[in-house]
């Protein structure tokens, strides 16, 4: 009796060792793929995840959270553990044209100095429907980090939906961050293919800013209106109201019907290149195109040259 007590205690106590070290090592598992984002029919989603994954995954040390908001923003209320890297440091000033990509050695400053890892997972938030997640994503995606992925519904619906926020700044210790991915150089584009676009059949601008800029009636540069022969889809209408990205079927009836089709060369302007790399990630991501490329001077730069052609 006392042995049968003995071997039943023994192997009680190696079931609970074995637990405590399945946990212990829980954080250091690569986390997975999202899976409950499979019924709205994408045909890629390694690039977003919702906020239950996050939720899942805030104790995973290979997972590093982004938060782009500004300071004051992140320090009033944050996901646990997110690293805050404003979203104004996301643009530069080149050759008298603002707002353009930060080059890769500032970047791998920037995530250096927030301890990032070449082999993390990053996840990206922000506070307007991951308007400004998509220019940090698509940053990450030109210059080669493996692993970057959007929160579905970003900011707003984690505080919709009740998940934990704190004020406590996250611990950091740096790191020597490098990119070791491959790097896209393709998915910038300049001002000359944008201008041999206008009367190349096979290529398409698509303007993503409001209906009122596209028309000149919003003037936010030297001139006003838009591109020859320039589509115009409104990056907002990617969304729902809670910020969740529609569906592949609502998706590609929207663009579909403004004639924005995967056989074509897809150059995404806006402003300064914001808005257009949110519709960059729709087109590439959540409905596959092949050839899709973000005009990074946009209309900063076409509309403050004295000579680009212009209709409105």
């Amino acid at each position: 009796m006392k042995l049968k007590n003995y071997m039943s205690f023994a192997v009680v106590s190696i079931i609970t060792v074995l637990t405590i070290a399945l946990l212990a090592c829980s954080s250091d598992k690569a986390p997975t793929q999202d899976s409950s984002l499979e019924s709205r029919g994408y045909p890629s989603t390694n690039r977003l995840v919702t906020t239950k994954w996050v939720n899942d995954n805030l104790n995973n040390d290979n997972v590093k959270i982004i938060d782009i908001r500004k300071p004051e923003d992140y320090n009033a209320g944050h996901i646990p553990g997110a690293l805050n890297l404003p979203y104004t440091e996301l643009q530069v000033e080149t050759n008298g044209v603002k707002g353009m990509i930060p080059s890769d050695e500032d970047i791998s400053t920037k995530l250096s100095n927030l301890g990032v890892q070449s082999t993390d997972t990053v996840i990206i938030y922000d506070h307007i429907k991951n308007l400004w997640s998509t220019r940090l994503l698509w940053t990450l995606a030109v210059y080669g980090h493996e692993d970057a992925r959007l929160m579905d519904g970003s900011y707003g619906l984690w505080e919709k939906e009740g998940k934990n926020i704190t004020t406590e700044p996250s611990s950091i210790k740096a790191s020597k961050y490098k990119f070791t991915g491959k790097p896209k150089p393709e998915l910038v584009i300049g001002i000359d293919q944008v201008l041999s676009s206008i009367n190349d059949a096979s290529s398409v601008v698509l303007d993503t800013r409001s209906a009122d800029e596209y028309a000149g009636r919003d003037v936010r540069a030297e001139r006003g209106g838009h591109i020859p022969e320039a589509i115009h889809v409104e990056w907002v209408q990617n969304v729902d109201a809670d910020g969740k990205f529609l569906s592949a079927d609502k998706l590609r009836s929207l663009y579909g019907g403004a004639s924005i089709t995967d056989d074509l060369d897809i150059y995404t302007l806006c402003q300064t290149a914001v808005r257009a790399t949110h519709s960059w990630f729709v087109l590439e991501d959540l409905l596959g195109y092949d050839d899709v490329a973000v005009y990074d001077g946009s209309w900063t730069e076409w509309g403050n040259l004295p000579d680009t052609p212009i209709d409105s």
